[in-house]
């Protein structure tokens, strides 16, 4: 099991993620986060179609005039889903992604849906919980320069009441100009 957090502020956009799975045998040092050039991509759910969608599918660069204009729906249910629909076209898709790229996060949910993920998402076990954690966090002054700081906290929540959210926890950080930073930290 995982928590995967996202959060969204007007600079970057954060992708934070537990290390712990759950499964026949207990894994310390999962790494949940995947970073393929530009994107971040974190996948809860069936270990087959994360797989897939972290590691069998080659995202694209997105074009500079979606970037500067901010129209990403279109291209990402148009460029960006057929992939992941032609890689899991056979399987029960039994899996949620966040995708994070330029300061942008996205939500392909379960029935292949993409939905923008701000201020805030988080997916896996111990989402609803991170979710409530990070409710009134998004009216605070500081929200758009310390968002990340309430991503680590809500995954502390997550950790202490969700038995499947546990051990290090990595985190990135998505920049407007593509950029990606990483930061490791224990709950």
């Amino acid at each position: 099991m995982t928590t995967i957090i996202t959060t969204t502020g007007n600079n970057f956009a954060t992708l934070t993620a537990d290390q712990g799975i759950t499964s026949n045998l207990i894994h310390p040092d999962m790494h949940k986060i995947v970073q393929q050039d530009t994107w971040l991509i974190g996948v809860a759910g069936s270990a087959r179609v994360c797989d897939q969608l972290q590691y069998s599918i080659e995202y694209p660069k997105p074009p500079l005039d979606v970037v500067k204009s901010g129209n990403w729906m279109k291209w990402l249910v148009t460029k960006v889903m057929p992939l992941i629909e032609n890689k899991v076209k056979d399987d029960d898709i039994e899996a949620e992604a966040l995708l994070v790229t330029h300061g942008k996060a996205f939500l392909i949910s379960e029935n292949l849906s993409v939905l923008t993920a701000s201020p805030y998402w988080a997916i896996g076990s111990g989402a609803e919980l991170a979710i409530g954690a990070l409710v009134d966090k998004q009216y605070l002054v500081g929200w758009n320069k310390n968002h990340d700081l309430s991503a680590l906290r809500a995954m502390e929540s997550a950790s202490m009441h969700d038995p499947h959210t546990r051990g290090t926890v990595d985190q990135y950080r998505s920049y407007t100009n593509g950029k990606v930073m990483q930061r490791t930290n224990g709950i």
